[in-house]
C-alpha cells in the first residue's frame, strides 16, 4: 500500500514492520527487533516487537509495563482509553494505550496484537507539541504493517532499501560509515547484501573488477564485467568444480556448492551496492534477478 500525505514521506521497514515517518526523523538506535527515531530535539519514537507463540493479552502485557515502570522514581506511567483519533486505525488489532510522564518529558503509547500474524508491537511516542503529535501518530499508525501481503518484506533504513522473500529470516547486520551488511538465511541458501560509500574514493585506485574481487573475495579471473539495465556491473557465477571454488571455500560455509554476486555503481548515488547469494543447489536465477532489482539506494 502506498500513503501520500503532506506530514508523512519517508517509509522505515525492518524485520517485519512498516510504516511512514517525517522526512526529518532519523534512526537513532537500530536493534534485530528495536527502534528508536528522533529528530534533532531527541527521541521521539520508540517501537518493540515479536512474535507471539502462545496466547498474549495487550492488557496483561500493559498490566506488567505499570508493574514494572512503577519501580523506576521519577516515572508515571497509566493504563487510558484508545484515543478517538486512533479508534478507527487500530479496530483491526487487539490494543491497550498507556501514558506516560516524568519531570521533564512525556509521551503517549500503545500495545498492538496482530491475530493474523501474531505478532506484538510495543510503540511510544515522545509528546512534544501535542497537537503536531496527534496528528503524526495518527498518520504513522495508519501506515503502519506488522507483516507482508505479497510474500516479501520490505527492509528500508537509513539509505537503502530492499524486499526478500518472507521466507528468509534476518541472520545478522552492520551499519558502518562506509558499509552496510545484510545477511538473510532459509534452509540451504543465504543471501547477503552490501551497500559500499563513497564510490568515488572506492574507484578512486582500483576499477569495478578489482572493488568486486576484493569484496567478494572473488578471483579476477572468475569475474565478468558487463552492461545490465544500462549499468556497469561485475558478475560471479561460482560452482563446485569452477576454477574459483578452492579459494571461495574458504570464505563460504562447508555446505556451501554454489554462488552468485554482482556489484554494481550507482553514480547518482556516489555507492555500491552488491548481492550475493550462497547455496547448496544451484542458485536460482529469477531470484537473484529478483533481489538485485529490488536492493537500491535511495
Amino acid at each position: 500500500m502506498t500513503y501520500s500525505n503532506s506530514t508523512l514521506g519517508k517509509e522505515v521497514a525492518w524485520n517485519g514492520i512498516r510504516f511512514l515517518s517525517p522526512i526529518d526523523w532519523e534512526i537513532g538506535k537500530i536493534g534485530s527487533q528495536y527502534l528508536i527515531l528522533q529528530d534533532e530535539g531527541g527521541p521521539v519514537m520508540e517501537v518493540k516487537w515479536r512474535r507471539i507463540k502462545r496466547t498474549f493479552s495487550p492488557q496483561a502485557q500493559l498490566q506488567s509495563l505499570v508493574a514494572l515502570h512503577k519501580k523506576k522514581p521519577g516515572m508515571t506511567i497509566r493504563k487510558i482509553s484508545v484515543p478517538s483519533h486512533w479508534e478507527k486505525i487500530v479496530e483491526h488489532y487487539q490494543c491497550a494505550c498507556f501514558s506516560w510522564h516524568t519531570e521533564t518529558i512525556g509521551g503517549i503509547g500503545i500495545v498492538l496484537y496482530c491475530s493474523q500474524c501474531r505478532t506484538s508491537t510495543l510503540m511510544q511516542f515522545f509528546q512534544q507539541n501535542a497537537h503536531k503529535t496527534e496528528k503524526i501518530t495518527t498518520q504513522l499508525l495508519a501506515s503502519f504493517q506488522d507483516h507482508p501481503k505479497n510474500g516479501k518484506v520490505a527492509w528500508t533504513v537509513f539509505d537503502i532499501t530492499a524486499k526478500i522473500p518472507d521466507d528468509f529470516q534476518l541472520f545478522r547486520y552492520r551499519f558502518e560509515p562506509g558499509v552496510y551488511e545484510l545477511v538473510f538465511t532459509r534452509r540451504g541458501y543465504e543471501i547477503t547484501l552490501y551497500r559500499w560509500g563513497p564510490a568515488s574514493i572506492l574507484l578512486r585506485k582500483q576499477d569495478l573488477l578489482h572493488n568486486a574481487s576484493k569484496m567478494f573475495g572473488i578471483p579476477r579471473t572468475d569475474l565478468t564485467k558487463k552492461k545490465v539495465d544500462g549499468r556497469n556491473v561485475v558478475d560471479s557465477n561460482i560452482y563446485l568444480c569452477s576454477d574459483g571454488w578452492s579459494y571461495i571455500t574458504k570464505l563460504l560455509k562447508p555446505k556451501c556448492a554454489y554462488g552468485r554476486s554482482r556489484l554494481w555503481h550507482l553514480e547518482d548515488k556516489n555507492r555500491l551496492l552488491g548481492v550475493k547469494m550462497d547455496g547448496r543447489q544451484p542458485i536460482d536465477t529469477h531470484l537473484f534477478e529478483q533481489v538485485y532489482r529490488n536492493f537500491d539506494s535511495i
